[in-house]
């Protein structure tokens, strides 16, 4: 009987992570993704977004000081 109740206490200490963390779906976990709702991603705004960025004209080189210049032939 003893050995039953070491047993039974050991897997119940193993168990809590998992509640603690949310890895069992419940009834709370459900309720709470119902409530938010998701937003609506706007096409029309991403590409005006897009469009009002400047383009980049050459790519930045921070070791450029310290790199040696090939040799030229």
């Amino acid at each position: 009987m003893r050995r039953v109740a070491i047993v039974a206490a050991s897997i119940a200490c193993l168990t809590v992570p998992a509640f603690s963390q949310g890895l069992t779906k419940g009834r709370h976990a459900t309720e709470q993704q119902a409530e938010q709702p998701k937003p609506k991603v706007d096409d029309k705004a991403y590409k005006s977004a897009l469009d009002k960025m400047p383009d980049k004209k050459e790519p930045f080189d921070p070791w450029q000081s310290v790199r040696e210049k090939p040799p030229s032939k």
